[in-house]
């Protein structure tokens, strides 16, 4: 019965590579729902493993495998990707601990700067047209309204959208 066709199917190389194949895909699954790496380096090993006893049974068997791993490791990655975020591990990676997706830069960092608005300074970087300034003593992330602000350059505060602090020399 069962353990015929079993022992049939896995003794020869088609049914090796086969067997390879599937338990790298579930590997695969596996990494993308609880990311470590190493289950990801085991997963590509069977996956060549079982690739490599499909091109023993035959050429045509071992392109089939190489297609089928072409086709499903990417279908396999989309689906997790599309999946984590809904997860339990999914929200911790992304939104750390919390879980929670919370701003980066809080609500109230925008007021501050726009108490910045007509400040004077100097440009601490090149601006590029992004760089850093100096404005009343504090080091700024800036964005300048011209191409290019060389280092050294007194600019001044024209506007802040949330936290962007945008400046322009004075000439």
């Amino acid at each position: 019965g069962f353990h015929k066709v079993w022992r049939a199917t896995v003794t020869t190389m088609l049914g090796w590579g086969v067997l390879l194949l599937a338990a790298s895909m579930v590997l695969l699954v596996f990494e993308v729902v609880i990311p470590s790496g190493l289950v990801a380096v085991v997963s590509a090993l069977l996956a060549i493993a079982g690739v490599v006893c499909l091109f023993r049974e035959s050429v045509s068997w071992g392109f089939t495998g190489v297609g089928g791993v072409l086709f499903l490791v990417p279908m396999i990655l989309i689906l997790g990707f599309r999946i984590m975020p809904a997860t339990p591990l999914g929200k911790r990676l992304l939104f750390g601990e919390g879980g929670k997706h919370e701003p980066v830069i809080p609500e109230s960092a925008g007021h501050e700067l726009e108490a910045l608005l007509g400040a004077e300074g100097e440009a601490v970087t090149d601006l590029r047209p992004v760089g850093m300034a100096r404005i009343e003593g504090e080091r700024i992330d800036v964005r300048s309204e011209v191409a290019f602000v060389p280092m050294g350059t007194r600019v001044r505060v024209t506007g802040v959208e949330g936290s962007q602090v945008k400046v322009r020399p004075i000439v």
